[in-house]
């Protein structure tokens, strides 16, 4: 019987397997088709995403395939690219159609914003598109599987059947015969003590009769994955994502918008694009092939005599649902990622909502395990309830914020230029025209407009605070942060501050970064707490040796940082994390704060008694309970 069964191998199925083989536990994972996704999928990388990937090792090679940092700091909005290359063919522009810049702004921790992401993490937001990303831990998921043959391609799972004490996967395992080349199929009847569906929703939670609640089938997209030079007619070679404005289409989704998906580095006869759009009223009736999808995309671009590559086309629908239960009801199949969440790709937080799934479960699933005994493992068992209870509220947040980035981002841009799909192709065209003149009086206006949508597009292109202000309410066991607003990171009508980003050290946030030195080597405050080694210890961080040493234990690793000296990276990490001097901060696995003992208290006296049980006690397995109760 396997330990842990995988259902699905795209992003968030293989960083599963990632996970528990960084913790040597025994799985395997099972994958229906042949190989990783041809279509680019999710492109965005925020910093938390980034961070547990280096604590498994990986930051070095998903950079070495990701976007250089300079071609992805912006965004921006043109009629169209009708520009074209000069006669002397040194990709010199000249203007030979009527593409015109609407505005640029800086995205993603680019241009103006460096400098406050800089602060946040030890690592930079990355653009990493799915069809480069999923070959990289394809690859190290093989190489460091605990058992041989860990990662089981063409293996459809057909059956799903829970038990007291396992589940029961029907598999049905395809390969090619040595004689005709036809595919020989058999199948297989595997167990497993836990299974963790990855699936993107398409069949275990059906199965197990889990259902999906929110708004489905928002809008209707078409995307195109495309290969063609577009970089010699594009003007900001700083750009990520083009999104376009045609006004006789009536608003900027039904013209659509573009972004380079590698490989990288870039050339134009290897350069490869996704082009997406809304679908038209009378498009959805008629069907949309991929000849339609060429004629739009030339119309959008206006781009003479460009040679386009279409490798593949891709309808779907814009939905921010979440499951009912993260856990089935017998407790031993977890949904993690799609199979939990389908959130709209605005503000890039799908894929990263997965892989922060996934380092919430792993390590909890590890101590699980190695249960010592019967009593143990149905309390432990128990426990694993803290994954739902933490990550369900914050992926229904995620839907809300990334369906709200949806909805003001056609709102905002469109009305700030003037534009309504209600409004007539002559009233549209007269109103981005007087946009676009500078010496247009009638423009000043919407020209005002736009400036003051920044503010708002920052929700979408610049939302530090959410991407890494996220926190878990529910493991503040002294309600810290109910008499601070968590810190500020909510705001005084209790709204999640989207844009600005406040660390905080409150029980249930990430261990706020900072640059310290271990054994001489300068290292983030980050790469210190989060799971070293897979052993599933809780990292108490302290400047002071004494007397935190005393609480060392098989919960517990002391790690005594030593202060960067007086420069520019020096900070006040006390200050920073709102505790005295001698204090100290217990971090779980997954980075997120425990507790801060902001000096060697009483609790701290209680915590020496027993380190083990008081730590259980805070993470909930032996009864979460008010810390000065312990």
């Amino acid at each position: 019987m396997h330990q842990i069964l995988i259902i699905g191998g795209g992003p968030t199925g293989l960083t599963t397997s990632l996970s528990l083989s960084h913790q040597s536990i025994p799985h395997s994972l099972l994958e229906k088709h042949p190989s990783t996704s041809i279509f680019p999928k999710a492109v965005g990388l925020n910093t938390r995403t980034i961070e547990y990937f280096r604590s498994l090792g990986l930051q070095n090679d998903i950079l070495n395939v990701s976007a250089p940092p300079e071609t992805v700091s912006q965004t921006c909005w043109y009629t169209s690219l009708g520009l074209g290359v000069g006669p002397d063919g040194n990709g010199t522009r000249t203007r030979t159609g009527t593409g015109r810049e609407v505005f640029t702004r800086d995205a993603w921790g680019g241009g103006r914003y460096k400098g406050v992401y800089g602060r946040a993490s030890p690592v930079r937001y990355t653009i990493c598109p799915q069809i480069r990303l999923e070959p990289v831990l394809l690859r190290r998921a093989r190489a460091r599987g605990v058992s041989p043959g860990v990662v089981r391609n063409c293996a459809e799972v057909t059956g799903v059947e829970e038990l007291d004490d396992r589940v029961r996967v029907r598999v049905r395992y395809a390969s090619p015969s040595d004689d005709d080349g036809k595919e020989e199929e058999e199948e297989v009847v595997e167990e497993a003590r836990y299974v963790i569906a990855a699936d993107g929703g398409r069949f275990v939670a059906d199965t197990l009769g889990i259902k999906m609640q929110g708004e489905r089938d928002i809008a209707s997209m078409v995307s195109a994955h495309i290969r063609a030079p577009i970089s010699r007619y594009h003007p900001n070679r700083h750009a990520l994502i083009t999104w376009f404005i045609d006004p006789e289409l009536g608003e900027s989704i039904r013209t659509g918008f573009m972004y380079h998906v590698g490989p990288y580095p870039s050339t134009p006869e290897t350069e490869e694009w996704i082009f997406a759009c809304a679908l038209l009223p009378h498009e959805k009736a008629s069907g949309f092939d991929e000849r339609a999808m060429l004629e739009r995309l030339h119309r959008t671009l206006k781009i003479p005599g460009l040679n386009v590559e279409l490798k593949s086309i891709s309808h779907w629908n814009i939905n921010a649902v979440v499951a009912e239960r993260y856990r089935s009801k017998g407790g031993r199949v977890f949904l993690v990622g799609d199979a939990a969440h389908r959130i709209p790709p605005w503000g890039a937080l799908g894929l990263n909502t997965g892989v922060q799934d996934v380092q919430n479960l792993v390590w909890k699933l590890g101590i699980a395990l190695n249960a010592r005994d019967e009593r143990e493992q149905r309390k432990l068992h128990k426990w694993l309830d803290t994954y739902e209870e933490e990550r369900k509220p914050l992926a229904h947040q995620v839907a809300h914020t990334s369906l709200s980035d949806f909805r003001q981002h056609t709102l905002v841009v469109d009305r700030a230029l003037g534009i309504s799909p209600d409004a007539s192709p002559k009233d549209n065209v007269s109103s981005l025209q007087a946009y676009l003149d500078k010496m247009n009086p009638d423009g000043d206006e919407l020209r005002t407009n736009i400036a003051n949508a920044q503010s708002i597009l920052d929700r979408e292109f610049s939302a530090l605070g959410f991407e890494v202000g996220w926190f878990y309410p529910s493991c503040d066991v002294d309600n810290e942060g109910a008499r601070t607003r968590h810190g500020g990171q909510l705001t005084e009508d209790g709204e999640f501050d989207n844009t600005t980003y406040r660390p905080s050290a409150i029980p249930g946030h990430h261990l706020p970064h900072a640059w310290v030195l271990k054994e001489g080597v300068r290292v983030s405050t980050r790469d210190l707490v989060m799971n070293p080694g897979g052993k599933n210890q809780c990292v108490l961080v302290t400047t002071a040796a004494q007397p935190w040493m005393a609480l060392q234990s098989d919960w517990v690793h002391v790690e005594v940082a030593v202060e960067i000296p007086p420069g520019p990276e020096e900070v006040d990490l006390a200050g920073l994390n709102g505790i005295e001097k001698n204090g100290a901060v217990l971090v779980r696995p997954d980075g997120i704060v425990l507790w801060r003992f902001k000096g060697p208290d009483q609790v701290f006296k209680k915590a020496r008694e027993d380190p083990g049980r008081f730590v259980r006690r805070l993470l909930g397995i032996d009864g979460r309970d008010r810390a000065m109760k312990m």
